[in-house]
């Protein structure tokens, strides 16, 4: 028997019971559950084509809709449009209280306000001016842009107060006017003559006629005259639209010579009168502190000037009713009427636009706090004279806006040792105005003279070839400043009363300002921290400010021109 391990391998036995084997053959190899597949994708079938069956009823139904909705909406706007007509506007109706009262309050709101953004049209097409700039009605003054197809001459920069204009005329300046620099130009400044300061006069007066101290009494306009019109949007806020007369001019058709509230009358101004042998001029006294048309503490000019210069009494500012777009606030947004003879003009204030306003030197120069002076700034004032003698003299250069389209220049010396002053002085385009002038104990000497006014005068004073004249005291304001200036080097006992005006820069050098009440007119001193006097300024009688500026030092030796024995030439 062999008993050895078979290398064949047997196969296995199957081991299944018995009849298993059939069933193991019918057995579907795609697994159990495979014939249930068809019949749920048939399922899902019917469901996804009953879904889609009932999203197409929908999207037809919302057509349908929308297009009914769309048919009824159009014939809607079309019964619309042919029954609508326009809501008939408010009448025009006499004025409520309360609007009364709110047009009564315009000028004394806008005086509250203090100032101003401004854009102003004057007249239509070709000879239309344009104006834009700020106005300030507290002290008051208006800085504006000038141009416009009408503006000819007058276009460029102004400042004016109520009675004074001063331009810087620039004829090459585009068309359209521009916001003003902030800090105007230093130079070129003069005072307005009749062609440039006539078109723009009249417009300046009503500026400045819409603000006043006070609310307008009970019947300052007229009842009857003033009405409601519409109701309108300026500045972004709801108007109403109101027509009246300026209030001024509402008093002047009851009394012609009434004076304005919150404007002087004018009339030509009262001159001092001066002790004998006084070398100052005549000058129009200043208006009493807090009087209208200058309020307290403003160191710029008086109002009060020349009759030349004012508008003839009784005058309207207005051809007519104005029409008054007022907020609830009773601020005015614009303004438009119609100048004496019928020149069209419109008024637009921006509310928001209100920077402080700067005055040429002309004019005062930068406002300030004035108050009293404290212990330090008394004593430099009072050892002003001192130190001015100590230094001998100064190199001066003199800057004089004295009468409208001129403006003196001058240049030379003032020598405290010697008690005397000598310089050149003219206009720029006025040669044949230009002389020579030496101020000194016995008075003043002049003559014509040549050359140039703004350098400095021939030395030694020339004898012969010139025609040496005495001049009679007081001449004119240039005459006043340089007599106040020897004065202050030989000035002796205690200052008059003084006042600090603001403090300043001059010449790199920090200054204060101070105004003394002479009796030959308001001086301004300029002094510096260690004393020494920079600049002397005077009111003239025309209500500018002249100016000498001071460079201290040892001045040239300045004889005089003619014997002493010599008579006054007139």
């Amino acid at each position: 028997m062999d008993n050895s391990p078979d290398p064949t391998p047997r196969p296995d036995r199957d081991r299944r019971p018995p009849g298993a084997c059939g069933a193991e053959s019918d057995r579907d190899p795609r697994g159990p559950g495979a014939d249930a597949v068809p019949d749920r994708n048939r399922h899902l079938s019917a469901t996804d084509g009953a879904s889609d069956r009932y999203d197409s009823r929908r999207r037809r139904t919302t057509v349908v809709a929308l297009g009914v909705i769309a048919v009824a909406s159009a014939v809607g706007l079309a019964a619309g449009l042919l029954s609508w007509a326009p809501a008939a506007p408010e009448p025009a109706r006499p004025l409520t209280p309360a609007e009364a009262e709110r047009l009564a309050a315009v000028r004394v709101t806008n005086h509250r306000d203090v100032r101003s953004g401004l854009r102003i049209t004057i007249g239509t097409a070709a000879a239309r001016t344009d104006v834009v700039g700020w106005v300030d009605w507290s002290r008051p003054l208006a800085y504006l842009d000038v141009g416009g197809p009408g503006a000819g001459r007058g276009r460029g920069l102004i400042q004016a107060t109520p009675g004074l204009l001063m331009a810087r005329p620039d004829p090459t300046a585009v068309p359209a006017p521009a916001s003003p620099p902030m800090v105007p130009p230093v130079d070129g400044w003069r005072v307005a003559d009749g062609s440039a300061a006539r078109p723009l006069r009249p417009t300046l007066d009503l500026l400045f006629a819409l603000a006043a101290p006070r609310t307008e009494p009970a019947g300052a306009i007229p009842a009857g005259t003033a009405r409601w019109l519409a109701r309108a949007e300026a500045g972004r806020q709801p108007v109403d639209v109101l027509q009246a007369p300026l209030p001024a001019d509402a008093r002047r058709q009851g009394s012609p010579d009434a004076p304005e509230a919150g404007r002087p009358a004018t009339s030509t101004p009262r001159t001092a009168s001066h002790p004998s042998g006084s070398t100052g001029p005549p000058t129009a006294s200043p208006p009493r502190s807090g009087t209208a048309g200058r309020p307290a503490g403003w160191p710029g000019p008086a109002v009060s000037l020349p009759a030349a210069a004012a508008r003839p009494a009784g005058t309207a500012l207005l051809d007519g009713a104005a029409r008054w777009w007022i907020d609830r606030d009773a601020r005015l947004h614009r303004l438009e009427g119609r100048l004496p003879g019928g020149v069209p003009v419109t008024v637009e204030l921006q509310r928001a636009n209100r920077p402080v306003l700067w005055p040429v030197a002309a004019l005062g120069g930068r406002a300030g706090l004035p108050r009293a002076l404290t212990g330090p700034e008394e004593d430099r004032l009072a050892r002003a004279a001192a130190r001015m003698r100590a230094e001998g003299g100064a190199a001066a250069t003199l800057t004089a806006p004295v009468a409208p389209g001129v403006t003196l220049r001058g240049t030379g010396w003032v020598s405290w040792t010697e008690r005397a002053a000598y310089l050149s002085v003219g206009t720029r385009d006025a040669p044949a105005g230009r002389t020579l002038r030496r101020y000194d104990a016995a008075g003043v000497w002049s003559a014509p003279y040549a050359g140039d006014a703004l350098g400095a005068p021939p030395l030694p004073p020339p004898r012969t070839g010139h025609t040496w004249e005495r001049d009679g005291p007081g001449a004119d304001d240039v005459d006043a400043l340089l007599a106040a200036a020897l004065r202050v080097g030989s000035a002796t006992g205690p200052p008059r009363p003084a006042t600090r005006i603001r403090g300043d820069r001059l010449a790199d050098r920090t200054v204060d300002v101070i105004e003394v009440d002479a009796r030959h007119g308001r001086l301004r001193y300029w002094i510096d921290r260690t004393g020494l006097l920079r600049r002397l300024e005077l009111r003239t009688r025309l209500g500018t400010y002249a100016q000498l500026d001071l460079v201290p030092g040892r001045a040239p030796a300045l004889p005089s021109p003619v014997p002493p024995a010599r008579g006054p030439g007139r």
